[in-house]
């Protein structure tokens, strides 16, 4: 029973299935204002069935409200056979964000659907839990620019924790996890200070891509990596050297500003 007299919970349920979007949008409100948990296993079934954006956004709203109610089935929800509903269920669980669902979004992170993989990174790096992360590395280098810039944010999200896993991947066989490595090691910032070695060596990648790719996060990292900037924009390598200079001088004026 809701804490409104004029709406029961038999009724909300019901409005979950009108052909109105708006019922159903209101319906949806109606559980998570009142923390409707009677109605939490007809607001998750919705998840992956609500073909309205909006009301989507309700419902996974809505189910997060009523989360310790709705968990047993949000994480059946997961062994779905429809993308669409282990997506909002992925969803849900990156917007709940508690550490113990990691294991639970172990296996879609590694999902073949791209768009269930890329809620799936987000969802378990809001978990911070460190044990997603060799899960998450796993993944460097695997689909478009999509799915890769989700990974590299999931990454930024769990901050220094996933240095190591990205300095590892600096030295795979893959050149496109080399690539994406060294791209996310510069979305980190001071954060993969660390790195900064690992960086430096891989400025002599046998990749041109990779070389530069170090190079330019090398220009993201703290103080550490002015020595390394500097013996770059002096070297012999002619991109190398301009990348590195160009970044250097940059740093300079940030510095002079600050």
């Amino acid at each position: 029973m809701t804490n409104n007299p004029t709406y029961t919970t038999e009724l909300l349920v019901t409005q979950l299935h009108s052909d109105d979007s708006a019922t159903r949008f209101d319906a949806a409100s109606l559980i998570g204002i009142d923390r409707v948990t009677d109605a939490a296993d007809a607001l998750a079934a919705r998840l992956g069935a609500e073909t309205d954006c909006q009301v989507r956004e309700r419902v996974t709203w809505a189910t997060v409200q009523v989360i310790d109610a709705a968990l047993p089935a949000v994480l059946a929800l997961l062994d779905s056979p429809d993308a669409e509903a282990r997506m909002q269920a992925a969803h849900v669980l990156s917007k709940a964000a508690r550490p113990e669902f990691a294991a639970h979004l172990a296996p879609l992170v590694a999902d073949a659907d791209a768009q269930v993989a890329i809620k799936a990174y987000r969802a378990a790096a809001n978990t911070g839990d460190a044990s997603v992360v060799p899960l998450l590395a796993a993944r460097l280098g695997d689909g478009d620019a999509h799915q890769t810039d989700a990974l590299t944010n999931a990454f930024v999200t769990l901050g220094e924790a996933g240095v190591p896993a990205l300095v590892e991947a600096l030295t795979s066989e893959r050149v496109a996890v080399r690539r994406h490595a060294a791209e996310t090691l510069g979305h980190l910032g001071p954060d993969a200070d660390a790195a900064v070695d690992a960086l430096t060596g891989a400025t002599a990648d046998a990749d041109a891509e990779v070389r530069v790719m170090a190079a330019t996060a090398l220009g993201q990292l703290g103080p550490v990596a002015d020595e390394a900037l500097a013996a770059l924009a002096a070297g012999d390598d002619g991109v190398l050297a301009s990348v590195a200079g160009a970044l250097a001088a940059r740093r300079e004026r940030l510095a002079a500003r600050a």
